[in-house]
């Protein structure tokens, strides 16, 4: 990519001194004769100034479109491979399991309570309630299971 060269502006003349009265009018005239050729000069500054500015626009869309195919060529090799496709669908359909059985269990509108076979985590029966579990219940190993006082756990 090669950037045109910038226009240069010519530099203006010494502009004219009240307090040097000998070259205050040929000063004067060179100054104001100068403001033509600056008109001209910033014209083709302000056009070469515009013109980099729609290259930057322009490159910076073309940057956005290349980043766009990047995502969807990546997209496009993620769902090309179906060992990993399919180890993803079978975490989330195992997630979503998991997600229903709690949901199944909780649902204070169910007739049917569902509870798990293992207890993974500590576990306290506070003694302002009691619990009750369908069995047979396996407690892993290094986990307490903790009855309060005034507390029961059924498990039938």
């Amino acid at each position: 990519m090669t950037i045109p060269t910038q226009p240069s502006i010519t530099s203006p003349p010494t502009p004219p001194s009240r307090a040097d009265s000998v070259t205050f009018a040929t000063r004067g005239d060179a100054f104001l004769g100068w403001f033509p050729t600056a008109w001209t000069d910033l014209t083709a500054a302000m056009a070469w100034m515009i013109a980099r500015t729609q290259e930057v626009f322009d490159w910076s869309s073309a940057a956005q479109s290349d980043r766009i195919l990047a995502q969807t060529a990546a997209a496009a090799v993620a769902a090309a491979n179906p060992a990993a496709n399919a180890a993803a669908a079978a975490a989330s359909a195992a997630a979503a399991a998991g997600y229903a059985s709690t949901a199944l269990a909780t649902n204070p509108d169910s007739p049917v309570r569902f509870n798990p076979r293992r207890i993974a985590a500590d576990l306290t029966v506070p003694s302002t309630y009691n619990a009750a579990s369908t069995g047979p219940i396996q407690v892993s190993d290094g986990v307490t299971v903790t009855i309060s006082d005034n507390a029961t756990w059924s498990i039938t």
